[in-house]
């Protein structure tokens, strides 16, 4: 008499079945609903902060464009006086309006050297009341006479930059 084994006679074992990929579990939808929260929370940071100093990009934009101009009008009193028009616009924009709306000469260099951190505005005749009197001769603080368009340039484009309520 030949005796089986009772265990051969069971099925052999089945392997469940592979574990899928989806549904995720709990924790990787917590995750990337974690994800999408940051992400949404710093596009919105980015796009107020972009919307928050546009005006500056377009005043730059603005600031070449006068250079520009005068390149082709050479005339230093209306390169000052489009850039102090400009400088003003954007003062207008950035700070209240009864603080900056009245100011000319001295208090309006005061104001640009100040909010800038640019003392040079003080010493340039560009930013002062000789810019309308077209028989005194601008003069920037230092350097030469040459040099004036692309230091009024240059500290418009700065203030533009830096300035600060």
């Amino acid at each position: 008499m030949d005796m089986q084994n009772p265990l051969d006679q069971l099925r052999p074992n089945h392997l469940p079945d592979p574990v899928g990929l989806w549904p995720p579990a709990i924790g990787w939808w917590i995750l990337t609903l974690i994800v999408i929260a940051l992400l949404v929370l710093v596009s919105v940071y980015i796009w107020r902060r972009w919307q928050k100093n546009r005006y500056r990009s377009e005043a730059l934009h603005q600031a070449r464009q006068i250079k520009a101009d005068y390149q082709v009008h050479q005339s230093l009193h209306r390169l000052a006086n489009e850039s102090n028009e400009l400088l003003k616009r954007v003062a207008l924009h950035a700070f209240p309006r009864n603080k900056v709306a009245g100011l000319t000469g001295t208090s309006w260099s005061q104001f640009l050297a100040d909010t800038g951190g640019i003392p040079e505005f003080l010493n340039h005749s560009a930013f002062n009341n000789d810019r309308y009197n077209p028989e005194i001769p601008l003069t920037p603080s230092h350097g030469s006479p040459d040099e004036m368009p692309k230091t009024v340039y240059e500290l418009t484009r700065r203030w533009i930059k830096k300035h600060h309520a």
